[in-house]
């Protein structure tokens, strides 16, 4: 019995090994008609995308003031800031007016929407190239932001465009925001020969409109002191005259 029962543990040894063998070949044979068929039909590769990358090491989306329309449908779905300014883009920036809009309608608080316009941006990216406009808008966006409270809401909306929403303040206390920031820009601006200049506009809901209403109406009041400025403006100076890029570093300071 002993040994008939050492003849089958034998047994069922070989039966495993020749599996294992047999399967081995089996893979073998398998890579080796994978092989033989991607020489026959190589895989045509596309070319090699290239990414460019911020100063940390990370995807990052152009910058160009220029190219903002198609940094906002990129960014659209991973991102909610602007890279370049660091403020929120127009898709958080809706989502948060429509938030606050429905907390007006409910409660009846009060908030103001700021829509500002930097006058002049394209001239200059025409005479001195995209990078000037690309160190000129971080400093007027940071100069918004530290004129503002913690509470508010700030957005870049176009190439040059920003927006501001002040919840809990109506159109005579957003004037002082409006003053400081103007005075700010324009006194830096004026300051290094730069031709720009901010267009503003805001406006509050009433007890018979909406925030979105009111978004309309700054925006129109913004255009209506384009149009002026442009009756009374002068032709900007001649492109010798204008200061090179690195004549528009730096920031505004606080008023």
């Amino acid at each position: 019995l002993g040994r008939l029962a050492d003849m089958n543990v034998n047994q069922n040894v070989l039966t495993l090994l020749a599996i294992l063998v047999a399967a081995n070949a089996l893979l073998i044979a398998v890579v080796v008609v994978r092989s033989m068929f991607r020489r026959r039909h190589p895989v045509v590769a596309g070319p090699p995308r290239q990414v460019r990358t911020d100063f940390a090491g990370s995807p990052a989306l152009s910058r160009s003031a220029v190219s903002f329309e198609d940094l906002t449908d990129s960014a659209r779905s991973t991102t909610r800031t602007d890279p370049l300014t660091g403020l929120l883009l127009p898709t958080e920036w809706n989502r948060i007016v429509s938030d606050e809009d429905a907390r007006i309608g409910r409660y009846g608080h009060r908030a103001t929407v700021v829509i500002i316009e930097l006058e002049g941006l394209e001239k200059l990216i025409s005479v001195l190239g995209e990078d000037a406009a690309d160190r000129v808008l971080p400093a007027v966006a940071d100069a918004l932001s530290r004129n503002a409270r913690g509470a508010d809401h700030l957005a870049r909306l176009g190439p040059g465009r920003f927006g501001v929403l002040l919840p809990e303040t109506g159109e005579v206390e957003a004037v002082n925001y409006v003053e400081r920031v103007r005075q700010v820009c324009d006194l830096w601006l004026e300051s290094g020969a730069i031709a720009l200049r901010l267009a503003i506009g805001w406006a509050s809901p009433t007890t018979e409109t909406t925030l979105g209403d009111a978004l309309i109406l700054a925006t129109d009041r913004m255009y209506s002191e384009l149009r002026r400025d442009a009756r009374r403006a002068v032709d900007l100076a001649p492109e010798d005259d204008l200061p090179p890029p690195h004549g528009i570093e730096g920031s505004p300071s606080p008023a």
